[in-house]
């Protein structure tokens, strides 16, 4: 064989491998956006919601539902999933979210409190279906799927 013929062959499996290694990667890199963007619609799936039971505010009405994901913010903030449009409630009050398939209520350090079931929220607690929370005048009813 010619020195011009192996350099040839030599350039095409080059080429080859090349070609070879950047599918490869394309193939994961595509594989890993697709798991993740499955992780994310999980994440935005309501897993059950929350119900107002009782408000003072003329903004909410009785009976109305928020739908509750695997992080749940509430307050006053229009950010938060829950956006409570009250004066005695905090921009970022609480935080419901969902840890080793156990539900828990955290209070962010709001000036007024969360309360559970009439009881004031010092830390972390687990919630169950049928849970009353609180955040300033309005209590929510948990209600899970």
């Amino acid at each position: 064989m010619s020195p011009a013929l192996v350099m040839f062959v030599l350039r095409v499996l080059l080429a080859l491998a090349l070609y070879m290694f950047l599918g490869a990667l394309l193939w994961m890199l595509w594989r890993d956006v697709r798991a993740a963007g499955q992780v994310s619609a999980a994440r935005m799936r309501p897993l059950g919601r929350l119900v107002i039971l009782e408000t003072s505010l003329p903004n909410l009405t009785l009976g109305a539902a928020f739908p509750l994901l695997a992080i749940t913010s509430l307050g006053r903030a229009p950010t938060n999933t829950v956006s409570l449009p009250d004066d005695t409630a905090s921009l970022e009050h609480a935080l419901l979210h969902l840890r080793d398939g156990q539900w828990w209520l955290e209070d962010l350090d709001s000036r007024n409190g969360t309360v559970l079931n009439d009881t004031p929220l010092t830390q972390p607690a687990p919630v169950m279906a049928g849970d009353v929370v609180g955040v300033g005048r309005t209590k929510l009813k948990l209600e899970l799927e």
